[in-house]
Parts: structure tokens; sequence; C-alpha cells
């Protein structure tokens, strides 16, 4: 404009980078498969369709179906078999499989075993107390006092009895009714369970495993909390479980140790105990 003084601005000749989709084809062709497992379309341990099939489903090239595999296989929802007989079969999403992953952030984080310990002394009583709130909460009763009674016949058997008295606290975590509680606890008693075995491995071999004496606290323990869980004494059951988790969970976090899932290879822990048979 005349008499300004001021010159004209120049426009620039280059366009603003605009926002782009950095989706891959692979990423939309796993998300499409990511969902149709979660929600069950395909069923767990069986196998997908062929190559030749998915490609007809996915207008996309095989390097970018192999690399949508890769990246369902790395989240843990398929299983590539390589070779003859290979293919790629779908595996559903697991307690145990969150446990190991839990368990992986816990060791990196160098998490004592007193920590480990003091989380699950706080949440595992809440699954006792629901459990005790629960329409058949008498039969819940009845099969934790069975275990019980069965871990009772091989207090002479340390490993046996530690698998055993495990199995208790699972069962009575995966009584509680409530799915996402069961899920929740369920991981962090799958990360204690794997502690508490390699520590009774361990103690049997230096023979520092707990007195017989000890092994009977713990089966009157169970028996007290399956006996309130069957009368429906939610309260009790609650106080009972508490009571018991902060009395026990001692022999395995005193050493001061920290949670290990790996052991000093990087192997997954392999705990050398015989598997109890129940009738």
């Amino acid at each position: 404009m005349a008499g300004t003084g001021r010159e004209p601005r120049a426009v620039s000749a280059v366009p603003q980078p605009q926002r782009l989709n950095t989706t891959s084809v692979a990423e939309a062709v796993a998300s499409q498969l990511r969902s149709r497992i979660l929600d069950g379309d395909l069923v767990d341990g069986s196998e997908l369709p062929p190559e030749a099939a998915l490609l007809e489903q996915f207008p996309v090239s095989r390097p970018s179906l192999r690399e949508a595999f890769r990246i369902l296989e790395t989240e843990g929802l398929v299983t590539v078999r390589r070779g003859k007989r290979g293919g790629t079969v779908i595996t559903h999403p697991a307690p145990a499989g969150a446990a190991y992953h839990v368990g992986l952030l816990l060791h990196s984080r160098h998490t004592s075993l007193a920590d480990l310990a003091a989380a699950r002394n706080l949440v595992e009583p809440l699954t006792a107390e629901q459990a005790a709130r629960r329409r058949n909460h008498r039969k819940i009763g009845r099969e934790l006092s069975a275990l019980t009674r069965e871990a009772e016949e091989h207090l002479e058997d340390e490993l046996l009895f530690t698998q055993l008295s495990t199995q208790f606290h699972h069962d009575l975590v995966m009584a509680a009714g409530n799915e996402t509680l069961q899920i929740l606890v369920g991981v962090l008693e799958g990360i204690w369970n794997t502690q508490e075995l390699t520590w009774a491995a361990s103690a049997v071999d230096e023979g520092e495993y707990p007195a017989i004496g000890l092994r009977r606290d713990v089966v009157r323990a169970h028996l007290r909390i399956s006996e309130a869980i069957e009368q429906g004494d939610a309260e009790n059951a609650l106080r009972l479980t508490r009571a018991h988790l902060k009395a026990t969970s001692g022999f395995v976090a005193s050493s001061g140790g920290r949670v290990r899932v790996l052991d000093e290879h990087g192997s997954r822990r392999q705990v050398p105990i015989r598997v109890a048979t129940r009738g």
C-alpha cells in the first residue's frame, strides 16, 4: 500500500509440512489381527490361515504380512513356527505371561523381596474376604481345606509341601469372584510364588528349610482361613489371611534379596520341584 513505507512480505514457495499418518501397513494388519484375537474371533491354540489366504484378505505385500506377524509375536499374541511344519499359532494373553512381564519390570528396578511381600500382604487378604462373601463360599472353603489336608500329608517333603502351599494361595486368589482382582492379585501371587519356590529349593539344599513344627503352623493357618470362608465370615477371613502372610513371608524376604525372574544366565527361572498329583 502506497505511503506505508512497509515492504510486502515474501510468500514462501515451499508448502508447510503436513502431519503424516505414520501407521505402517504392517501395523495396520497387526491391528486388525490383534482385535480378532482379543475379541475371540481367532481361537486360542488355533492356527492363522496360510499366508496365501491372508494375502487375499489383506492386499499387502508378503514382507508386510510377515512384519505384522513379528509385531504380534513380540506382543505374545502369536507364536510363529518355522520350518516344514511351520505356521502361526494364536496365543491368547494369560495371567502367567502378565506376571512374567511385571516380574521383569520389578527385576529391572531391583525391587526388594520385602517390598513385593508388603504389596502381596496388602492385597491378597482382600481376595479371602471376597471369597467369604460369595454365594458358593461353603464349596470354596471345603476345597481349600481339602488342598490343605493334602499338603499336611506331605509335611516331610519340603518341596512338595511348598508347592501345595503356594497352590493354596493361588486358589484363594482365584476364588475372589472378581475377575479384575483375580488378575491383578494373581500377577503378584505368580511373581511371589516364583521367589518362594526358588527359596525353598535353596533352603532344602542348604539344610535351612523351616522345621516341621512351623510347617504345621502353616497347615493350621490355612485350615482356619478355609473355615472362615466356609462359614462366610469375611472379616475373619481377611484378618486371618493378613496375619498368616505377615508371619510366613519373612522366611523368603528376610534374606534381604531382590526380585529375580531370570537366572544368572538370563533365562526364566526353572524351579526343580515335583508336580503334585491331585485326585
